[in-house]
Formats: structure tokens, C-alpha cells, sequence
């Protein structure tokens, strides 16, 4: 779960604000590559959690990610 949280995060690094549509699909296909599977019920798991920690803002009727702060600013 955790290196899945990192991925997670590296995505919304590399591309800023994003729909939660988009963020999906893209964590989704690097959790397969590395032969992994990814329901969107965990995924939406995993944003609550990043939210709740205060990593990632969700809002919005079309659901847009962004990242608040970086796991570093966290410490």
C-alpha cells in the first residue's frame, strides 16, 4: 500500500492538478506494469488517506487532485 501511495504522489508531482478520473488511470497502469492490480475502491481509500494527512486537496464536481504540500514539507 505504501509504495502505492508514493506512486500516487509522484503522479500528482509530475503533473500537477489533475481530475481524479486521470490520476486513476494513470496509477492504475504503473501498479500493472509492475504486475500489480489497483480496484478503484482502493484507490479512493488511498486519496482519503492523503487528503485526511493533508497531502492532496480533492474538490470539485469534476473531482481535481492537487497536491498541497510534498511528504518533505511534512516533516
Amino acid at each position: 500500500m505504501t509504495s502505492i501511495l508514493h506512486v500516487i504522489l509522484v503522479e500528482l508531482l509530475k503533473k500537477g492538478t489533475i481530475t481524479e478520473k486521470d490520476l486513476y488511470e494513470s496509477v492504475r497502469k504503473s501498479v500493472e506494469n509492475a504486475g500489480g492490480e489497483l480496484p478503484r475502491s482502493e484507490f479512493l481509500k488511498l486519496l482519503m488517506t492523503l487528503e485526511l494527512r493533508g497531502y492532496i486537496k480533492v474538490e470539485g464536481t469534476r473531482r481535481v487532485v492537487q497536491l498541497v504540500r510534498t511528504p518533505s514539507e511534512a516533516r
